[in-house]
C-alpha cells in the first residue's frame, strides 16, 4: 500500500471511541475492536495487579468497583483542577494520561484484529469545537503519550461535515448539531464543492447524553424510594449510582425505538419494577434539550452578525442525536427537516478522510519539489477518499488577550487580540504593543487570558475577572536582554496554528523572543517523554 494511505482518524469520545481508515476502494471504514464492535466504551479500570482494562469489561467493572474505574474523562480534560497532583484519579494519573490509555487500547485492538494492512501510527484526533488552545494541546499530548504521531486535531462538527460537503456541488450553509455522550457542539459551516469553512461555533463540554441518563436514573431511584419508604440519593453510594446510570443508558436507547420500556431497580435486598414511557423520559429531560436549543440560537445569531443569515441544511450527529425528541424539537425550532447522519461513526470516518487528503496533498507537494521519487497513488474520484476536494478552514473557539494595566485607571484589564470565531486559515495572527511601567525594568510578565466574549467593538478591553488565565499560578516572567527605561515598547504577537493551539512571541527593538506558557496539564518535553515511556510499559487489555 502507498505510504500516503497509512493515516487514520480517531474519534476520542466522552462515552465511546473508535478509529477509522480509508480503504483501497476509497471508502472510509471503522476498524472493529476485540469484541467485533465499531465503538469502544471510554471507560478505564485499574486492577489491583497493575493491569489496565479499557472498554466493555471496564464498564461492567464500574458497577461493583467504581473506585477503580474512570468514565467521562473527556469532560475533565478542560478542568484545570483535574491536573492537581496528586490527582483524584487512580495511580495519580491526570486526564490526558487516562485518555492515552483509551487511545492505546483502541489502536491495539485495530492492530491486533488485522483489519488494516499496516500499524495505526499516524492519526488525526477529533475534539469538541469549543475546546480552546490548552484543551487541544492536552488532547494532542494524549495521542503522543499513546505512542501515536498526531498529524492534526480536528473539530468534531467539522469532521462530520466533510462527507456531506463532498457530496454537494452548490454552496450551502449547514448547522451541525452534535450531541455526544458527554459534550454538545453546534457549528455553522459553509460547504461549497469540498471547501468547508466554519462560520461560527459554540457548545457546552458538560452537556451530553449522560445528563439525560442522570435524569432517568434519578427518576428510577425516586420510584424505588417511594415504594420502599427510603430516601436514597444518587450520590450516596457509588455502586448504586453506576448501576443506575448503566441501566438508565440501556433504557434510554430502548426508548429511542419503543414507546415504553420496563425496568427493575434492586438495592439492599429491596426491588422495584416500573414502566417508563417515552413521554415521561422526554418530560424529565426537556430542560437539557432547551439548553441545546438556546446554544444553537446563540451560534445562529453570531453567524448572522458575520453575514450568514440563511441556513440550508441541519445535520444531527453524535450518538445522543438518535433520541426522537432531538429531531422533533430541532425541526420545530429551526423550521427544517434535520438529517441524522451515521451518528456513531461519521466523526471517525471523516477524520480518516481528512487525514488521507492532507497526506495526499503533502505527498504531491513533496513530489513536485523533488523530495519524493514517485507521486502518490491516484485515488478514486467522487468517493469517500477523493482528494483535492477538501479545503477546511476552522475558527477559534475562544477569545485570547493579554493582561495589562489600564494606562488611565491603573486597573487590571485584558486587551483582547484574537476573538472567538476568527478563521484558522494559516494566518491567524494579531499583535499589540505594550510598555514597561518603570525605569531599569529587566523583565515583564505576559499573562495570557482566554474568554468567550465575541463583541470585537465593545469587548476589545475587558476586566481580568471576566476572563480565565491560561497559565497556572503566577504568569511567567520574560527576561529582557538588558534593563530598559520606563515606557519601552514591547510588541506581543499571538499566533494560532491550524490545530487551534496558541503560540506567543514578543519583540523588543527587533529582538524576537519566543515565550513558553506554563499551562496546567500540558507537559514539558522531559515530562512528556517520561509519561510516554510509562504508558508504553503499561499492560492494557
Amino acid at each position: 500500500m502507498d505510504d500516503t494511505r497509512l493515516v487514520f482518524g480517531i474519534d476520542l469520545g466522552t462515552t465511546y471511541s473508535c478509529v477509522a481508515q480509508v480503504d483501497q476502494f476509497d471508502q472510509a471504514v471503522v476498524l472493529r475492536n476485540f469484541e467485533g464492535k465499531s465503538t469502544t466504551p471510554s471507560v478505564v479500570y485499574f486492577g489491583e495487579d497493575g493491569t489496565i482494562t479499557v472498554g466493555e469489561d471496564a464498564k461492567d467493572a464500574s458497577k461493583t468497583e467504581p473506585e477503580r474505574t474512570v468514565s467521562f474523562i473527556k469532560r475533565s480534560i478542560s478542568t484545570d483542577d483535574a491536573y492537581n497532583k496528586p490527582t483524584k484519579f487512580p495511580m495519580g494519573l491526570d486526564p490526558t494520561e487516562i485518555s492515552s490509555y483509551i487511545l492505546k487500547k483502541i489502536v491495539k485492538d485495530a492492530n491486533d484484529a488485522g483489519q488494516s494492512d499496516n500499524e495505526v501510527k499516524k492519526v488525526v484526533i477529533t475534539c469538541p469545537a469549543y475546546f480552546g488552545s490548552k484543551e487541544r494541546e492536552r488532547t494532542k499530548q494524549a495521542g503522543i503519550m499513546a505512542g501515536l504521531e498526531v498529524l492534526a486535531v480536528l473539530n468534531e462538527p467539522t469532521a462530520a461535515a466533510i462527507a456531506y460537503g463532498m457530496k454537494v456541488s452548490d454552496k450551502k450553509n449547514i448547522i451541525v448539531y452534535d450531541l455526544g455522550g458527554g459534550t454538545f457542539d453546534v457549528t455553522i459551516i459553509r460547504v461549497n464543492n469540498g471547501a468547508i469553512t466554519v462560520i461560527a461555533t459554540g457548545g457546552d463540554h458538560h452537556l451530553g447524553g449522560v445528563d439525560w441518563d442522570t435524569e432517568l436514573a434519578k427518576y428510577m431511584l425516586n420510584q424505588f424510594n417511594k415504594e420502599h419508604g427510603k430516601s436514597y440519593g444518587l450520590d450516596d453510594d457509588p455502586v448504586l449510582r453506576n448501576q443506575l446510570m448503566i441501566l438508565a443508558e440501556e433504557k434510554k436507547k430502548s426508548l429511542s425505538a419503543r414507546d415504553t420500556v420496563k425496568a427493575t431497580v434492586t438495592y439492599e435486598g429491596d426491588s422495584t419494577k416500573m414502566e417508563i414511557t417515552r413521554d415521561i423520559f422526554d418530560q424529565l429531560t426537556e430542560f437539557h434539550l432547551d439548553e441545546t436549543i438556546e446554544k444553537t440560537k446563540e451560534v445562529i445569531e453570531i453567524a448572522k452578525n458575520k453575514g450568514t443569515a440563511t441556513i440550508d441544511e441541519v445535520l444531527l450527529v453524535g450518538g445522543s442525536s438518535r433520541m426522537p425528541q432531538i429531531k422533533q424539537r430541532v425541526d420545530a425550532e429551526l423550521h427544517c427537516d434535520a438529517k441524522l447522519t451515521d451518528p456513531d461513526e461519521c466523526v471517525a470516518k471523516c477524520a480518516a478522510i481528512f487525514a488521507l487528503n492532507e497526506s495526499y496533498n503533502k505527498a504531491m507537494e513533496e513530489y513536485s519539489e523533488g523530495m519524493r521519487d514517485e507521486p502518490p497513488a491516484k485515488m478514486i474520484r467522487g468517493t469517500g477518499g477523493a482528494t483535492g476536494r477538501i479545503n477546511v478552514i476552522n475558527v477559534t473557539s475562544k477569545t485570547y488577550g493579554m493582561g495589562c494595566l489600564d494606562s488611565e485607571t491603573g486597573a487590571d484589564v485584558v486587551e483582547n487580540l484574537i476573538f472567538a470565531n476568527s478563521p484558522l486559515n494559516g494566518n491567524c495572527k494579531a499583535s499589540s504593543t505594550f510598555y514597561t511601567v518603570q525605569d531599569n525594568q529587566s523583565g515583564v510578565s505576559l499573562p495570557v487570558f482566554e474568554s468567550d466574549v465575541t463583541d470585537e467593538v465593545n469587548e476589545r478591553t475587558i476586566p481580568q475577572n471576566a476572563a480565565i488565565p491560561m497559565e497556572e499560578g503566577e504568569p511567567s516572567v520574560l527576561k529582557l536582554t538588558k534593563k530598559w527605561p520606563k515606557e519601552t515598547p514591547i510588541k506581543v504577537i499571538f499566533d494560532i496554528d491550524t490545530d487551534g493551539i496558541l503560540h506567543v512571541h514578543a519583540e523588543v527593538e527587533q529582538d524576537s523572543i519566543d515565550f513558553e506558557m506554563r499551562i496546567k496539564g500540558v507537559k514539558g518535553q522531559e515530562e512528556l517523554e517520561a509519561a510516554t515511556a510509562k504508558i508504553a510499559r503499561a499492560k492494557i487489555q
